[in-house]
């Protein structure tokens, strides 16, 4: 009885540690290459169950360091660090309110990045006056997005520059200060 009464306070001192380590902050030209090769380790791990081999290997060649530059200078690019390593990272189109991406790399799951990194995407969109998100959910992080309070409008298809079809679902969810 002792050992399960000492075991959540064991549970939070451990995601204390791990949000002190963890840091969130604006993506920079500089992180381009950890930001694509954390992307390109994402999708061959986490999305592997959903696309077939052909989409993922169309979709992680185009993942070179030049898109995040122009997703740094043209929309709000935000990267999770642990211990000076990208774990994850987010994009925010404030033109379009749309959440663009949130990926995070394979080994860094179940630490809540995700939802930090989603969060933050949130707050900017609201300093920004933006009111609803959409985003195109990969089918694998259906579950992630339904679970932060997005609502699946419908099916669909994200085309890739590459002309690669990739099957989503199309989510929004109205946003309001915390």
């Amino acid at each position: 009885m002792l050992k399960n009464l000492l075991l959540p306070r064991a549970r939070r001192v451990k995601r204390n540690i791990i949000h002190k380590i963890m840091n969130i902050r604006l993506g920079k030209i500089s992180d381009t290459e950890k930001i694509s090769q954390t992307h390109k380790a994402s999708i061959r791990t986490l999305c592997k169950d959903h696309y077939n081999s052909e989409n993922i290997k169309n979709w992680t060649s185009i993942l070179n360091p030049e898109i995040y530059e122009n997703a740094i200078k043209e929309k709000i690019l935000i990267v999770a660090e642990e211990n000076n390593a990208i774990c994850g990272f987010g994009i925010l189109d404030v033109e379009t309110a749309e959440i663009c991406a949130v990926y995070i790399h394979p080994e860094h799951t179940g630490k809540s990045i995700a939802k930090n990194i989603l969060l933050k995407l949130e707050s900017l969109a609201l300093e920004n006056n933006i009111d609803h998100l959409n985003t195109c959910s990969t089918i694998n992080a259906l579950g992630f997005y339904k679970h932060q309070g997005y609502i699946e409008t419908e099916k669909g298809f994200h085309q890739l520059t590459n002309n690669t079809k990739l099957e989503c679902v199309k989510m929004y969810k109205k946003i309001k200060p915390v």
